[in-house]
C-alpha cells in the first residue's frame, strides 16, 4: 500500500473541492481503515461547500461510503480485513468519504 492518496479538500469555508496528496492514516484503537470503493455525492455534501458550514477547515467530505476493510485497530471484533462495509463518512480530513482511504469508528459500520 502506498503512504499516500489522493483526497477531495475544501480548505475553507465556500471554498473550491480541491485535489491533492495526503498521508493514508494508521486506524486507532476502535476503528477500521477502508479501501473507498463507492462514495456517493449526498445532498448534504454539496450544501456543506456552497453554504459554508462551520466545519474545521480543511476538511474532506463524503456522506455515504463504502468499501474494503483494509486494516482494524486494537479492540475492533467485528470487522476483519476483506470484510464489505457501508458507513456514514465523518467531515473531517481522515474519516470523509473522498479519499482512497479512510477512517471509521468500527461502531458505527455495517456488513
Amino acid at each position: 500500500m502506498p503512504g499516500t492518496q489522493k483526497a477531495l479538500f475544501i480548505d475553507q469555508k465556500h471554498g473550491p473541492f480541491v485535489l491533492r496528496e495526503q498521508p493514508i492514516h494508521e486506524p486507532g484503537p476502535g476503528q477500521v481503515l477502508v479501501k473507498v470503493e463507492v462514495a456517493g455525492l449526498n445532498p448534504v455534501d454539496w450544501k456543506i461547500q456552497k453554504y459554508g458550514f462551520d466545519l474545521p477547515y480543511p476538511v474532506v467530505l463524503g456522506s455515504d461510503v463504502a468499501g474494503v476493510v483494509h486494516n482494524v485497530g486494537e479492540n475492533v471484533s467485528n470487522f476483519a480485513v476483506g470484510d464489505r462495509i457501508l458507513f456514514q463518512g465523518n467531515w473531517t480530513f481522515d474519516k470523509g468519504g473522498y479519499q482512497e482511504y479512510t477512517l471509521v469508528d468500527a461502531e458505527l459500520a455495517a456488513k
